[in-house]
């Protein structure tokens, strides 16, 4: 006797495994196969700049010398890089000194921040159906060839275990049900993050407002879920601090407004630098109202936590960056991948808030939103272009180290490993030795 499925039930369970729309799901592998394939043809194929500083580790690390110390110490005077130097030194090994499989893992982890946007925009849109334009918007941003400049670079697999490690706790406490495990999930993730880039302890006040803001729960369930992160946000700020072991010159106030509006405007108008500060203040302008408008709207949250942690994000950078170096290191090309959220947020928020309020919509909100989509569209061509160059370059520094070693040119050393430069040398060697890139040349390098 053939049993068949009452219809409904059979719809239940499609959704379950095939919890997004046919076409949401192609969009999604072909936009990750597109970023793959331009990731492995950018990459950059040698240790350049501050990747160098992985190859004393290594070496260390394979003569069974390398102490749990190392993991901890501050790079660059401002952050951890723990959880980078463990993938680094694991893909190293198994590349055999080849970059691009760092570049690959950073995309896995890429792919897998996307995959979570996603689901937090059909969280923010539930109920809601924006249209074509708008989700094509938001697609473009979640997948910005800005990020290109992170991808190709093997050492930046450390802002992918940042941002991964923001989203998805956010993803986590925005769903209709969070659990105690799912919440320390969210917990270890977000600690993972930081030991990325210290910038994701701005995830931690976020998520905390989330379940605070869950008011249909009780307030000791609330209080239970909030504690793990107060508990793990004090350990880890204070561990940094101790760590960090340094003072800081502090920036004036100007310096440090001016230096937040650079960062968050760089995730649209890095090409255009002076009007990126304006675009991104007029958005927060308009975001103040809208953010009081959606208020009690339970859909707002995802978009509003990632505007938060973006804006927090500009703030840790500005406090640690701005003093020493002004405003316009916010300008800094790594920084887009951080400050493109505050748009991803920005847009579902407004197209949530006003799509479909008549003249408020049609002759103020409209045009922004088309404009901001089309300075996003415009500097994903000026961000994709740079990441050409900087392969170009980049394989041009890999002939020359190859042909002139261990002579190399002192103005190549510079432009290659610029404050590094000293140290560098016998870490070639080292390199050498081994048969790691550059001097194992590379299909396509030449």
């Amino acid at each position: 006797m053939t049993h068949r499925l009452d219809p409904l039930v059979s719809m239940q369970m499609r959704s379950v495994v095939f919890p997004w729309p046919p076409k949401l799901m192609i969009i999604f592998l072909v936009a990750s196969a597109t970023m793959l394939a331009a990731t492995l043809l950018l990459h950059v194929p040698l240790m350049l700049w501050d990747h160098i500083d992985l190859v004393p580790m290594y070496e260390a690390w394979r003569q069974g010398d390398l102490k749990i110390s190392e993991f901890w110490r501050i790079h660059d005077g401002s952050h951890f890089h723990s959880a980078a130097y463990a993938v680094l030194l694991l893909t190293t090994w198994l590349s055999g000194g080849r970059p691009w499989l760092d570049c690959v893992v950073s995309w896995v982890v890429f792919a897998a921040m996307a995959w979570a946007l996603i689901a937090l925009a059909r969280m923010g849109w539930r109920d809601q159906h924006p249209g074509r334009f708008w989700w094509g918007a938001l697609l473009l941003l979640v997948f910005h060839p800005g990020h290109l400049a992170n991808l190709q670079w093997g050492w930046q697999v450390a802002v992918f275990i940042s941002l991964f490690g923001a989203v998805m706790p956010i993803y986590l406490a925005s769903r209709a049900r969070v659990t105690h495990p799912g919440n320390f999930t969210g917990v270890l993730m977000a600690s993972m993050g930081v030991l990325g880039f210290t910038t994701t302890l701005a995830v931690f006040p976020v998520v905390v407002a989330l379940l605070v803001a869950r008011t249909d729960e009780p307030v000791a369930r609330r209080a239970s879920l909030v504690m793990p992160w107060v508990v793990a946000a004090a350990v880890l700020a204070c561990w940094l601090t101790m760590a960090r072991n340094a003072a800081f010159a502090a920036p004036g106030l100007d310096v440090l407004l001016l230096y937040v509006l650079n960062y968050l405007g760089s995730g649209v108008l890095r090409l255009a630098s002076s009007l990126a500060p304006w675009w991104a203040a007029m958005a927060l302008a308009v975001a103040l109202p809208t953010a009081w408008k959606t208020r009690r709207d339970v859909r707002a949250r995802p978009w509003l936590a990632l505007m938060a942690f973006a804006v927090g994000c500009a703030l840790l950078t500005a406090i640690g960056r701005a003093g020493p170096f002004g405003a316009e290191h916010a300008f800094v090309i790594r920084y887009v991948s951080f400050a493109i959220l505050f748009w991803i947020g920005w847009l579902g928020l407004m197209v949530l808030a006003w799509q479909g309020s008549g003249k408020t919509w049609s002759h103020a909100i409209r045009p922004l939103l088309v404009l901001t989509a089309v300075f996003a569209l415009a500097n994903g061509i000026h961000m994709t272009k740079k990441a050409v160059v900087v392969r170009e370059r980049a394989v041009s520094f890999a002939a020359l180290i190859r042909q002139q070693y261990p002579n190399v040119d002192a103005a190549v050393m510079s432009q290659a490993y610029e404050g590094r430069a000293a140290v560098a040398q016998p870490r070639l060697g080292q390199l050498r030795e081994r048969r790691f890139a550059p001097f194992v040349q590379e299909e396509g390098t030449d």
